[in-house]
Formats: C-alpha cells, structure tokens, sequence
C-alpha cells in the first residue's frame, strides 16, 4: 500500500480493517455489475426506483388493431425502450465505498450509502446490498446511542418503502425495508449491548483484582509493623536487662564474686526469656510441628517485674484482678514492659510505679518513675518503641499518653477500651 496512502488512512483515523473491507466491496460491486444480466431487471437483488424507465420486458405491449397501424395514414407503432448494454455499478461503489467510515462516522456513512440509491436510481446488486446492511448495523452498534440509530432505521426504511416499488427482499409491498433495517438494527442493538456488559463484567472483575492486590498489600504491611512492634518489644526489654546486669556484674566481679554471679544468672535467665518469645514470634511467622508457647499477658507481670528488679530497678507493682480479651491482655503486657524498658534504660535505679485497674470498661496501665540519678545519665533513644505502641494500641481504639513530670521523672499512662 502506497506510504502516503497509509499515513492519510492513520491521520484520518479510519480503522484498516474498514478500508481494507470498503476496497474489496467496491471491486465486488464493480465486477457484479460487470457481469450482471441486464434483462434480469426484476431480480431478488436490484431494486426500481418509482418513476424510473419500465424495462422492455417488463410492459405489456397489446396486438395491434389491423386498421391501425401499417396504413398510409395511420399512426406510427410506439417506440420500445433498448435494454441497457450494463449494470451501473455506481450505487454499489458508493455503498462500498461508505464502509470505510462506519466506525468513525456511522451515520454519515449510512446516510450516504442510502443516498446513493436514491439519487443514482439504478437497480442495486448483491455488493451494494450487503454493505447497506453493514452499515445499519454499525449505525447501532458505534453510533451514539442505541435509540438514536433505530429510530434512523425506521426513518430510512419508512422512505424506502414509500420511494421504492419493490425491495430487497421480496415481501408484500412497502414491508421489505422495515424487515432489512431494523432486524438488522435490532442485531446490533442485541450485540452492543452484550459487549457492553461484558466490558462492565471485565471493569469489575479488573477492579476487584485491584481492590484484592491492595488489600493484601495493606495486610501485609500491617503484619510487618506488627512483627517489627513484637520484635523491638521483645528484643529491647531483654538487651536493656542483659546490658545493665553485665555492667553491675563487671562493677563487683573483684570485691563481691557473689553479686556478680547473682548478676550473670539474671543475665542468662533474661536472654532464656528472649529466646523464647523470640522462638514464639518466628513461630507464629512460620508455624512448626511442635506447641507454640502462648503469648505474654497481665498473668506474666510477676516474672517480667523479677526480672527489672534484679537488674537493680525498684519496681512496684499495683494491679486489681481483671480479666480482658487476649489482644487487650497482650497490650497491656507490652505496655508495661515497654514502660520499664525506658525506665530501666533512661532512668537506671529510679523508684518506678506500675498500676492497672478497670475504669469503666477501660483498662487503664501506668507506668511511672522518678528522674534518673545525676551519676547515670539517659542514653539517648530514637523513640521508635513508644510510636510502636502507641499504634498498637490506637488498633484497640484507645489512647496513649507520654510525658514528663516537673521533677525529671516521666509518666505513661494507655487507656484500652476492653
């Protein structure tokens, strides 16, 4: 195909496949024509327009009077119109030709493919057919709306059945375009319909996959901020004990062997403890065969208060007997070992105060302690433990409170609706 042909073609913005579709009808049509018997004028597959030229073969000629005609005086016997040498293949170039725009402009071209038999008034062939009835189906199927093309159907096949004597096919009298039109109109209008709602089918089943590719994605994240939150929970309560403990140990391991054994046992103990929650948290990331061990609650506080006090923190305890659902029982453990972890790691050696009690229906948890002592300065921290719980607990709808007293010490206090 020549270049500048097929730039046009794309400039226009016509489909090939209807340029390709058009071409092969009008050299139907061209060749139909060619080879068309002109005597068949009443054929299944051309139409009369009224007002045209009867064939020869179609007007009855009545015999002759005998002192009518052949007399000296008589009149003259009428002329017979000749038969044409030829189908005009026009009509049906035209119609052909109309197909090349039926996606881009449905009703330009239908109008024009009509429009040729009207004004051409020549019987059409097969060619010229078929493509009007291409056409109207993309009248319906690519025009605007579905209402807009039937209702252009029924207005052409009305003037076809008051212009035309006979039509394609043969029915009693003007019935032929109604039936060509708008079944062929109602086709269409069926199939755009069922590609639509198969269009809507594959949006909705395309938006659900989204809708579920973004859900996992969330679910995800929230287990790894979960995970991450379980791991600093754990892992920075233990490693802050181990570490104060084997700084006393080394401080007394000369003058008082047995304060520092006492020391390196709590050490050992502490990072038994880690393991096992450590080995409880990859166990829940990849369960194995054997028992998982169950999650700290309010029940374990004894043993993680041991463990604080022996690493030389006085830790004092106030609790009232609640019982809470299992997710509430676990943030309220890591409440509290997070508040001694601080307290343990910012303020070595100062009087901290833990309480729990309901109010209300919401389980409230303080945990408090003095100012560090001047000889043991905070260690600066990235507060990451704190955002870590306070996320925690707004997943229970409940609030977390931080602040510092006026005399150095720091209060946190987690309201958990239950």
């Amino acid at each position: 195909m020549p270049v500048r042909l097929r730039r046009l073609v794309d400039r226009v913005g016509l489909s090939w496949t209807d340029v390709l579709l058009a071409a092969v009808f009008v050299a139907a049509a061209v060749i139909a024509a060619a080879v068309a018997d002109p005597a068949d004028a009443q054929g299944p597959l051309r139409m009369r327009v009224e007002g045209e030229v009867p064939d020869a073969a179609a007007v009855p000629v009545a015999p002759p009077a005998p002192d009518t005609f052949g007399g000296a005086d008589g009149p003259a016997a009428p002329d017979v119109p000749e038969m044409p040498e030829k189908v005009n293949p026009l009509a049906g170039v035209i119609a052909g030709a109309a197909l090349a725009v039926r996606r881009r402009l449905p009703y330009t071209a239908f109008l024009v493919a009509v429009g040729g038999i009207i004004v051409i008034r020549q019987g059409l062939l097969w060619p010229g057919f078929v493509a009007i009835i291409i056409c109207a189906y993309s009248v319906v199927t690519y025009g605007r709306s579905v209402a807009v093309g039937l209702g252009l159907l029924a207005v052409t096949a009305g003037g076809a059945a008051a212009r035309f004597d006979e039509s394609i096919p043969s029915l009693p009298g003007w019935l032929g375009p109604f039936v060509v039109l708008l079944l062929t109109g109602l086709a269409a209008a069926a199939l755009r319909n069922a590609r639509a709602r198969a269009d809507a089918a594959a949006r909705r089943a395309d938006a659900l996959e989204k809708e579920q590719a973004a859900a996992a994605r969330a679910a995800i994240a929230e287990e790894r901020a979960r995970i991450a939150r379980e791991l600093h929970d754990v892992v920075s309560h233990h490693v802050s004990v181990m570490v104060v403990q084997a700084g006393a140990a080394g401080k007394v391991i000369g003058t008082r062997p047995d304060l520092a054994r006492g020391a390196l046992g709590a050490i050992e103990s502490s990072g038994r403890e880690a393991m096992a929650e450590l080995r409880q948290l990859l166990g829940l990331m990849a369960p194995a065969d054997d028992q998982l061990r169950p999650q700290p609650g309010l029940a374990d506080l004894d043993t993680l208060v041991d463990a604080v006090r022996a690493a030389g923190q006085p830790v004092t305890l106030r609790r009232d007997d609640v019982e809470v659902p299992p997710t509430v029982d676990l943030t309220a453990y890591r409440v509290v070992q997070e508040g001694l972890t601080n307290a343990l790691r910012y303020a070595p050696g100062a009087a901290t105060d833990v309480d729990i009690r309901l109010d209300d229906e919401v389980l409230v948890v303080e945990v408090r302690n003095t100012a560090a002592a001047p000889a043991d300065p905070a260690v600066p921290g990235a507060g990451r433990g704190l955002l870590g719980l306070g996320e925690r607990i707004r997943l229970h709808d409940g609030t977390l409170e931080t602040h510092r007293t006026l005399s150095g010490g720091f209060h946190l206090t987690a309201r958990i609706p239950t």
